[in-house]
């Protein structure tokens, strides 16, 4: 989880949002891994690939960190693209 926070607040300061914390990220992560979304458990069961996981906790991080900064849909958010995608699949499936 602490790495998953990490790749969070990286979004968090290209979004504007250096006043989020740490809590705040790890509670939108959790919420998505095990809570709603369930998203680990669909993980686990192979309904979701490593990478459709990672790009399901990133949307739902840049949903949130939007509403939370207050920053327009229409200002673009520079994420770093596919390598996101891949250090977040770290973060949640180690190395393979």
């Amino acid at each position: 989880m602490v790495a998953l926070v990490g790749c969070a607040r990286r979004m968090a300061e290209q979004a504007g949002g250096d006043d989020v914390t740490d809590d705040e990220l790890h509670q939108v992560i959790d919420r998505v891994l095990f809570g709603a979304k369930d998203g680990w458990a669909c993980a686990l069961e192979g309904l979701l690939t490593r990478t459709e996981t990672a790009n399901l906790v990133l949307a739902h991080l840049e949903s949130w960190l939007m509403d939370r900064t207050g920053r327009s849909w229409d200002a673009t958010m520079s994420l770093g693209g596919d390598s996101l995608v891949t250090e977040v699949e770290r973060a949640l499936f180690g190395a393979w």
